[in-house]
């Protein structure tokens, strides 16, 4: 019966990659053939057009002329991009056609209708799918894993069926290397080999694999807030990037990747992640760190890494401004060309006649308005401003023209309303001198109403490393964004970060709709290591947390009183570990334990991987934990063990348990001198 099912089973495999060979063809020779005619269409209009300027009449004809052929070829190019991405989506599904096919029973029927489930949908003719996408409403009930009755949802209605068949798929292009029929995740043989596999440089899309309790974070409803709480390994980034390539799917004719807004905690992490979407046929959504949207937003000037300001500032900031009285020094000169257009003093001159507005949005836009207009008056009049340019009036029209042409910076200047001085009016507010990034932005936006509107969803990875600040600035710059916050209170490992109570507390007091869902089960590590970090949680967490992984290797724990036998030690393992497969992390607490490590290995030493690095493909190297968040390895020497960088309070266990959980199939703990306490 199994080699029947099997021969049944290429013999469908066999058709299908046929079908995409030739829709493949078809697709290359559509896109031949219209780069073709294109190419003969742009040289006829070369050689027709005619660019006649002689009076306003010929001007007219000859751009109208001009617009005529340039929607033409926006035309041409909107047909090559479409035919383009579909011959990306076979050429992808030609890797592997489909990972599973579900046999459903409709209410009313007695004939199984089967459906094979890939990375993306594709037809034949237009209508007969060969292939569903996985984002589909009825693949759902492949990842429900529920065999029997059971439903899916298509626009708020329940759509009933009979689960018959769950079958899942390995496929090398067009050939079946095995199949397995299957309704409980935790015996999934493709699952177990998939964690079985070797880590590489980038993260792998998890598609085929996704479990009954991750299916539910992708496919959850919209929520204004929606916390994902997970232990380490329990795929928390991997459902993240899955739930955007949901969204694209269910919002495709409304949401673009710039409607989506992803926040990561450093570089070495973003490129980790940059092929999942793309593989899954999406564009990756902008992506920042806290930096790099600081840069995005104007902030004149960089902090700490983590913004350690509390809510306690910005919400005096939102309390006091509307009370304070503006005075000189809140404003600078508008200039031009390094000359004054209106010094401060004129500036302030404007603020007072608009004395009946206090100090906020309202203020400071209708004064932006007044400032543009009485600039424009000294700029036409004054020629000192005027030096290089043709100061030959023309029409009401063409002044303007060249008003915004010569001198564009000034006005804009004033439209971005950087006429105000954010860092003296927070230190006004705050009695400080210094003041932080996050309070600066947040006073700019309190003052200028500077946000994002276009932005409807906002992801949060590793929200525990985040400040309570940190969120009030993101959620008042991006005022009409969804957020998902994903992350494990467990990992954080700054000092000053938010909780997830107060996360909840947050978003309820401002209203909006919070929803925390849990991810306990941990992919990532071996039962040994992942029994080691779960010992590090409370009682009531540890006792929730579980391993799919098959037993692994045991754990190595030393401690050396000497240099020699340390360092000995370590140079062995780093040896060990460099033949073993995948690669291997050395991971150290700070960058100064790494520094003051690798200095004492000398050429010996692995490569150094720094915040503008990517990881390598294979080997050892050495990492500091901040860089390792995220991340995950298939060998990890924890090369700084000691009392002193992992102490035993809750910050000290928070970082082990951090470090711990990067390994999947090895790990190896050292100390110079006292091991730590936690372990």
């Amino acid at each position: 019966m199994g080699n029947e099912i099997f021969e049944n089973e290429q013999a469908h495999l066999t058709k299908t990659y046929n079908k995409l060979l030739d829709i493949k063809k078809n697709l290359e020779e559509q896109i031949t053939a219209l780069n073709e005619k294109a190419v003969e269409d742009k040289n006829d209009i070369r050689d027709n057009i005619r660019f006649d300027y002689a009076d306003v009449e010929t001007t007219m004809e000859t751009l109208a002329e001009i617009e005529v052929w340039n929607r033409y070829i926006d035309t041409y190019n909107v047909e090559s991009n479409s035919l383009g991405k579909r011959l990306e989506t076979v050429n992808k599904l030609l890797e592997s056609p489909y990972f599973a096919k579900i046999e459903l029973v409709f209410e009313g029927e007695s004939v199984p209708e089967s459906y094979y489930i890939g990375r993306a949908a594709i037809s034949e003719n237009g209508y007969d799918q060969m292939v569903v996408d996985w984002r589909s409403p009825i693949a759902e009930v492949y990842y429900n894993q529920e065999n029997g009755h059971t439903s899916y949802m298509v626009e708020d209605r329940t759509i009933p069926v009979d689960l018959r068949l769950r079958r899942q798929f390995e496929i090398n292009r067009d050939k079946l290397v095995s199949f397995f029929d299957t309704q409980i995740a935790i015996e999934d043989p493709m699952l177990l080999k998939s964690l079985s596999q070797t880590r590489s440089d980038k993260m792998q899309a998890i598609t085929a694999t996704i479990q009954k309790e991750q299916n539910t974070v992708i496919r959850y409803p919209d929520v204004q807030v929606l916390l994902v709480n997970g232990i380490a390994g329990s795929g928390k980034t991997s459902v993240l990037l899955q739930r955007i390539a949901y969204l694209f799917y269910q919002k495709r004719k409304t949401l673009r990747p710039e409607h989506v807004c992803l926040l990561t905690l450093n570089p070495v992490f973003r490129d980790y992640i940059d092929n999942v979407l793309p593989d899954l046929g999406e564009t990756n959504p902008p992506t920042l760190t806290w930096h790099e949207f600081l840069k995005k937003v104007g902030v004149p000037f960089a902090d700490n890494e983590y913004d350690g300001t509390g809510d306690g500032s910005l919400q005096k900031i939102h309390d006091v401004l509307l009370t304070l009285s503006p005075e000189e020094d809140d404003f600078y000169n508008i200039t031009h060309n390094g000359k004054t257009v209106m010094s401060k003093s004129d500036v302030f001159d404007v603020v007072k006649r608009f004395s009946q507005f206090p100090m906020g949005v309202r203020l400071i836009q209708t004064v932006a308005d007044e400032l543009e207009e009485r600039a424009k008056n000294i700029l036409r009049t004054k020629d000192i401003f005027n030096e290089d340019s043709e100061s030959a009036a023309g029409s009401d029209s063409a002044e303007e023209n060249r008003i915004e042409n010569d001198f564009g910076g000034a006005l804009s200047f004033i439209r971005r309303c950087n006429f105000v001085n954010i860092k003296h009016v927070a230190q006004r507010i705050l009695g400080s001198e210094y003041i932080t990034a996050a309070e600066w932005i947040y006073t700019k936006m309190e003052l200028t109403g500077k946000c994002d509107r276009n932005v409807r969803y906002v992801m949060i990875d590793e929200v525990q490393d985040y400040t309570e600040a940190q969120l009030m600035v993101f959620s008042k710059f991006f005022p009409n964004a969804r957020f998902m916050l994903l992350g494990d209170e467990f990992q954080a490992i700054r000092k000053g970060t938010i909780s997830f109570d107060r996360i909840k507390e947050m978003s309820e007091a401002a209203g909006k709709e919070f929803v925390e869902l849990p991810l306990m089960t941990s992919y990532r590590s071996s039962p040994e290591i992942t029994e080691m970090f779960a010992s590090l949680l409370p009682q009531e967490k540890k006792m929730m947390v579980s391993s799919v992984k098959r037993s692994g290797e045991g754990i190595v724990v030393k401690s050396f009183d000497s240099d020699r036998e340390y360092y000995e030690e370590l140079k062995a393992l780093i040896n060990e570990f460099e033949k073993k497969d995948g690669l291997t992390a050395v991971i150290c607490r700070s960058g100064y334990s790494l520094e003051k490590i690798a200095g004492a290995l000398g050429d010996k030493a692995p490569q150094l991987i720094s915040e503008s690095d990517s990881l390598p493909k294979k080997g050892v190297f050495f990492i500091e934990l901040a860089l390792a968040k995220g991340l995950e390895f298939d060998n990890v020497i924890l090369a700084d063990a000691d009392a002193e960088a992992y102490p035993s309070d809750e910050l000290g266990k928070h970082c082990l348990y951090t470090a711990v959980s990067r390994a999947t199939q090895h790990l190896a703990v050292l100390a110079k001198g006292k091991l730590t306490e936690n372990i």
